[in-house]
């Protein structure tokens, strides 16, 4: 996928998606144990809903729920 447009001057690197069973109250949890929410819970249409967090070392990670598939 292209580089977004938030992104633009930041190297290519490889992400890591963690599974969670709920990205909004995960990125809560984040920020009242000291990280920080970088990117706050987002739909993507057809797939789940997604975040990118930071722990107070300044490692980052992203998560993700996905949606039910249609039966």
């Amino acid at each position: 996928m292209p580089i977004p447009n938030e992104a633009a001057g930041c190297p290519p690197t490889w992400g890591i998606y963690v599974t969670v069973d709920d990205v909004d109250a995960t990125a809560k949890t984040t920020t009242e144990l000291g990280g920080t929410v970088m990117r706050p819970p987002t739909d993507i249409p057809n797939v789940g809903r997604f975040a990118i967090i930071q722990d107070p070392q300044g490692a980052m990670l992203s998560i993700i729920s996905y949606f039910p598939k249609p039966a």
